[in-house]
């Protein structure tokens, strides 16, 4: 059941979301069943190549450029910090062994590490970086983490929509729909208010929930489930033995159903891991049809090539992603390992290095590099 990873974003994160909507629209209309694709004697030529490299990726640059407004250079100039300083900061927690709660960049871009004593304040500046005192640990944030993920798996979260850990405020804000009154979101709630000043409770519309919804083969890409369904691709990769998978929400699989793409068959339920994680894999029956390109589709024709490899991206860096509902959009990390309350009642936690449905873990769009024939 192994799988193996040949090729991770650069310092840009690209991420493959890998929850995206089911259609209304779609559940109305009788599906169409896909037939096999044609078998391709010849394979089509990946036009942007696959290698890894260190450096900005120029379609990263060029990405962020056009969603700042900014010249070209100077995305290339502030991503290259931004890896640097995450990569920094990464370093620097781990010489404090535990006296810290993380590290992000703040709104100028500059490396922040939250410390809990004097002697950790002192490190922080010799490092280079700016020491902020924080009162709770990241041991004592996660342990709460934990118990809001287990309150939630035992008796549900009612109306909370997540909760996750804010590093910049050294809190755990946990985010509950406006009104919200039932019994379920009262014992989240009151769990959450136990902990005191270390967790923030904030409201939100009813509209703002997380909700399962549900040609080259790449990152983003719609595919369709045999009900009409749509979901998207998070990203190409091969099992144990080297055969082409592919990667995407748990919710949108069925054990003993094929997934397809403009009405062409890819491939079979291979695992799924749905509800408690979210995620699960298919196979590339098709594989001399379906190209698997280490790329994002980016949603206006063009793709973005998969380069380099950013393992632990910071609070406050550059991430973009692209799916099938929302297209290709870029923004900044606020939190990782986020906790969503699922509109059909699952509570999902995305956990360190984990690939899942949450838009808050930066994990990188991922796919093989062989091609197959």
């Amino acid at each position: 059941m192994k799988l193996s990873i040949r090729s991770i974003s650069a310092s840009f994160v690209t991420v493959g979301l890998l929850c995206l909507a089911t259609s209304a629209a779609s559940a109305s209309v009788e599906p169409v069943e896909p037939v096999e694709p044609p078998v391709s004697d010849t394979l089509v030529e990946d036009p942007g190549g696959i290698q890894i490299v260190s450096e900005v990726d120029p379609q990263a640059a060029a990405a962020m450029a056009a969603e700042r407004g900014i010249p070209v250079a100077e995305a290339t100039r502030r991503l290259s910090v931004q890896q640097a300083l995450g990569d920094q900061g990464t370093a620097i927690e781990m010489t404090l062994n535990g006296r810290t709660a993380g590290s992000y960049l703040d709104a100028d871009g500059n490396l922040v590490v939250t410390t809990l004593d004097a002697a950790a304040d002192t490190t922080v500046t010799k490092a280079g970086a700016r020491a902020l005192r924080v009162d709770d640990s990241t041991a004592r944030l996660d342990n709460i983490m934990r118990q809001l993920d287990r309150q939630a798996t035992r008796t549900g979260a009612g109306e909370v929509q997540g909760w996750h850990v804010d590093i910049p405020t050294n809190s755990v804000v946990i985010t509950v729909t406006e009104g919200a009154t039932d019994a379920k979101t009262k014992k989240m709630t009151k769990l959450a208010a136990s902990f005191g000043t270390s967790v923030r409770i904030e409201y939100a519309a009813e509209s703002a929930a997380p909700a399962t919804t549900a040609e080259y083969l790449a990152g983003g890409m719609q595919i369709v489930t045999p009900s009409g369904g749509t979901c998207s691709v998070g990203f190409n990769t091969v099992d144990a033995a080297n055969r082409p998978v592919v990667l995407t929400a748990g919710h949108c699989l069925t054990t003993g159903t094929s997934i397809s793409r403009n009405g062409f068959w890819i491939g079979a339920t291979r695992t799924k891991n749905y509800p408690g994680d979210d995620f699960g894999t298919f196979h590339n029956a098709y594989p001399t049809y379906w190209i698997a390109r280490a790329a994002v589709y980016t949603y206006n024709g063009g793709y973005m090539n998969v380069r380099g490899s950013w393992a632990n991206p910071p609070v406050g860096a550059t991430v973009c992603k692209s799916g099938r509902t929302t297209g290709w959009t870029c923004g900044t990390i606020t939190a990782k390992n986020y906790s969503v309350r699922y509109t059909d009642g699952y509570a999902i936690r995305t956990q360190p290095g984990a690939t899942s449905g949450v838009p808050f873990n930066a994990v990188s769009n991922t796919t093989a590099t062989k091609t197959y024939t």
